[in-house]
């Protein structure tokens, strides 16, 4: 079982009265887990899958490449070390060619911290914010040897309870997830959407907001849909869960 399917099975084993059995031989696309009650009967197929930010990622396994050279670049112009927060999209290899010229240039204009909002109307400012897609960025100690490090990318944009759930539904409409649980004999066919803290805007929506007391947009093959992430500062995971009878709910699960 990958992580997402063991916090599954954790998650639904501490809420509902049964057991969560793994289905191993999966090489035709059948669903993950098949729900049984206390008496052995199965109740539910279950997916499980996760909702993950695909660009955000890929910017974070650019940042820690070894063969590129890791988060840290070494500075030949720059006097001072520096730490600069990316967006989610930035090529890193571009700002590894030029992040030194840019930071440089902020150097000679006596900047040592800035933020593409607060600083924006400074020329320099401009050129590397639009240049390197580039949010921040400030002086830190490094030691003797000036190096910029490059932090993880940010991304933002209005957040709310409806965020988490798009995020649910564009899941539950993918077609891989709505075949494995057509072919399923049981009633009822949930769909576990684990939301990694990657992935911010949706985890934030999940984990600080309130679901709204609606029914979900579920397609035919599935009658209930759980979001689950990781409550921030806890050893618990929050869990919002609807179906297509039952209104979206929220409740919390330690593990």
């Amino acid at each position: 079982m990958n992580h997402a399917e063991t916090v599954a099975k954790q998650v639904l084993e501490g809420i509902l009265a049964g057991t969560m059995e793994y289905q191993p031989e999966q090489s035709h696309g059948e669903f993950d887990f098949e729900f049984r009650d206390h008496s052995g009967v199965a109740v539910a197929a279950v997916e499980v899958t996760a909702s993950v930010d695909q660009t955000r990622a890929q910017t974070i396994a650019a940042i820690r490449s070894k063969k590129r050279g890791g988060s840290v670049i070494p500075a030949t112009k720059c006097k001072k070390g520096w730490l600069i927060t990316p967006t989610k999209d930035a090529n890193i290899n571009r700002i590894r060619e030029a992040a030194d010229e840019y930071l440089f240039g902020l150097e000679q204009a006596g900047i040592e911290s800035f933020h593409w909002v607060r600083d924006f109307e400074r020329q320099c400012v401009q050129d590397i914010c639009y240049g390197l897609k580039i949010i921040g960025g400030s002086v830190i100690p490094t030691g003797a040897s000036p190096k910029i490090c490059i932090a993880s990318p940010i991304g933002g944009g209005a957040v709310g309870p409806s965020t988490a759930i798009a995020a649910g539904e564009q899941e539950a409409w993918k077609q891989d997830n709505r075949d494995k649980l057509r072919a399923a004999k049981t009633v009822e066919h949930h769909l576990v959407v684990y939301i990694d803290a990657m992935n911010g805007l949706p985890w934030v929506a999940l984990t600080d907001f309130e679901p709204p007391s609606t029914l979900p947009n579920l397609p035919t093959e599935i009658t209930s849909l759980w979001l689950v992430g990781h409550a921030k500062g806890t050893n618990e995971f929050v869990v919002w869960r609807a179906s297509t009878a039952e209104p979206w709910s929220s409740l919390r699960v330690r593990c």
